[in-house]
């Protein structure tokens, strides 16, 4: 019962940081929203601060996950396509980490002990795909436009709710866009991309309605 307790705690801490912000949710809410008392949220985590360690634990756990994936034998092109989803799923999920820094100021020792390895370990293992996806003929490039790509790649797709905060979008405005970053990677891939690797991956990750979306919530149409 205790464990049960303990998960259903950090479950609903993690949707309503999501949805109202980490500086936004306070211990009495949260209490009330598990449906057990305060004493009883103290006695699993003693502070906000050690309810933001639990799910940085489960944020590294389904990181390393995706850092399991790696261009095989298969459709490249669908690969990719499944780690971009993967990547995607795993900011979204964990989006208040990505979003309110400011709220909860520095890093838990978790994210501090393994964000470095997380990011570095994205940067190589899209660097892989890459070398993958040109050597299949879908991209064309040089091997040295590689690593400015990979990094372009990780800052569109990680910094998009950065954007959607400061253009002040409610949540569910900016999770109709939650593959807004993708698009804006593929697209900054540009002539790089073969034009039906660009269609299938679209297809494949079903980003015609961040297309639609983007064009409603973004134009720059006065």
């Amino acid at each position: 019962m205790a464990r049960n307790t303990r998960t259903r705690i950090i479950e609903t801490a993690l949707r309503l940081f999501n949805e109202r912000h980490f500086g936004n949710v306070t211990t009495a809410e949260l209490a009330a929203a598990v449906g057990v008392t305060e004493g009883n949220l103290w006695y699993h985590f003693r502070n906000k601060r050690a309810l933001l360690d639990a799910i940085s634990v489960l944020y590294v756990e389904q990181a390393d996950r995706r850092l399991l994936m790696a261009p095989g034998a298969g459709d490249i092109l669908d690969g990719y396509a499944r780690l971009l989803a993967a990547l995607t799923t795993e900011i979204q999920t964990f989006r208040f980490i990505f979003r309110d820094r400011a709220d909860y100021g520095e890093h838990s020792e978790v994210l501090r002990q393994h964000a470095g390895r997380i990011y570095r370990a994205s940067w190589a293992q899209l660097g892989r795909f890459f070398v993958a996806l040109k050597a299949a003929g879908h991209l064309d490039i040089d091997e040295a436009a590689i690593a400015p790509l990979v990094t372009n790649a990780i800052i569109v797709i990680r910094f998009s709710f950065e954007l959607f905060r400061e253009m002040n979008l409610d949540d569910a405005a900016a999770a109709r866009l939650q593959a807004w970053g993708v698009l804006q990677h593929l697209n900054g891939l540009g002539p790089a991309l073969t034009p039906a690797a660009r269609a299938q991956l679209i297809e494949r990750l079903n980003l015609h309605d961040t297309i639609r979306a983007a064009d409603e919530l973004l134009s720059l149409a006065p």
